[in-house]
């Protein structure tokens, strides 16, 4: 292998590579990426087994061949280059020069046999998504997606494709957010909408992909493929049965209390810095026209705040996990809030005022205090 390419275009396309590589695996390979130079590209890969991307650069080829270098490294020393232009030679089966300017590295790395085939997802179906929609919405929901791993079938969010909107759904548990857009071209189906779980880690690195346009997206038997321009994520689908959501949202709670978004978010956050770090819950007292947010630490102190907010009902309180509250308020994008309550053993369910989404809302369960 012997090129020469552009080093702020090759920068640009190994950046969302290291989120994909693992750097602890037991598997020394998976903490390499894959670069491929062949039909005047480079193509890079990197993988987990569970989640891959894709994609390539521009390049000068003088000779083609391949390689697999450790991906961290690789990236700290391109990073580090002068000069506009890096040269990449494979003078050894298993040794990469790298020279820009006065530089030169040379570099051990994996035969590219060794690295791992990538799965395909067919042509077939194809469903074109707005980038910044669907950014959006993923934002809207990664934090009420679980963490513990023993309950696999809610470490992602369910995606369904409705006839004229998409749908993002996670859930821990103790909170579901549940996002659904305008979505055209959606393909029509018969009965039930097509669904399918969408793990974590590549909810995570959509997020980080930057780009215009619409991502392309595609299902097969046991995987699934978002392309956005050059770049390509495949993920293996989440098995397993997803809750039945919409049974989990209270529709009979009677009090709706309006606040400024930015106003309460600051409050709760502010208030929560007296929590322990075991349990982590506020007291809320609603009375009209005001809620006064409190926490009592034994081994801290305590704290309270008042803040004005749009109610006329009956005084009550309840508990709540001032992170999940702070969570779902920071993905708010609009400068009102709405909260449906009942009483303190009842759900807190969110809603934006007058926000572009078809539905946004986020439950949160009370806790006892």
């Amino acid at each position: 292998m012997e090129i020469r390419l552009d080093r702020a275009e090759f920068l640009t396309e190994l950046a969302p590579m290291q989120g994909i590589v693992e750097r602890k695996s037991t598997i020394p390979v998976l903490s390499h990426l894959k670069l491929q130079a062949r039909d005047g590209k480079l193509h890079l890969a990197a993988t987990d087994l569970d989640v891959s991307l894709t994609s390539w650069c521009e390049a000068d080829v003088a000779l083609e061949g391949g390689i697999a270098v450790q991906a961290k490294k690789f990236m700290e020393i391109i990073r580090s280059l002068r000069g506009e232009e890096v040269a990449l030679t494979l003078e050894e089966p298993k040794e990469l020069t790298i020279t820009a300017e006065s530089s030169r590295f040379k570099i051990h790395g994996l035969a590219p046999e060794d690295f791992p085939t990538l799965p395909e997802v067919d042509e077939a179906s194809s469903v074109e998504i707005p980038f910044k929609d669907l950014k959006r919405m993923i934002s809207k929901v990664i934090f009420a997606i679980s963490a513990d791993e023993s309950r696999f079938q809610l470490n992602g969010a369910l995606l369904k494709i409705k006839p004229e909107s998409l749908e993002l759904v996670a859930t821990d548990g103790h909170r579901l957010a549940v996002v659904e857009a305008d979505l055209e071209g959606a393909p029509a189906t018969d009965g039930e909408p097509p669904s399918v779980l969408v793990p974590r880690k590549a909810l995570q690195e959509l997020q980080r992909f930057d780009g215009k346009g619409d991502v392309a997206y595609r299902r097969g038997a046991h995987h699934l493929s978002f392309r956005l321009g050059r770049r390509e994520l495949i993920c293996r689908i989440l098995e397993g049965t997803f809750p039945d959501y919409e049974r989990v949202i209270a529709t009979d709670n009677d009090k709706q209390v309006v606040f400024d978004t930015r106003r309460l978010l600051e409050s709760v956050q502010r208030v929560a810095l007296l929590t322990g770090d075991r349990a982590r819950g506020v007291r809320m007292s609603f009375a009209p026209g005001q809620l006064v947010i409190s926490a009592a630490n034994p081994d801290l102190g305590e704290a309270s705040e008042e803040i004005l907010c749009d109610y006329d009902g009956t005084s009550f309180q309840l508990g709540l996990n001032p992170d999940y509250v702070s969570q779902f308020l920071a993905a708010v994008e609009t400068d009102s809030v709405r909260l449906d309550l009942k009483d303190e053993n009842s759900q807190c369910v969110g809603h934006p005022v007058d926000g572009a989404d078809r539905r946004y809302l986020c439950v949160i369960m009370p806790m006892r205090l």
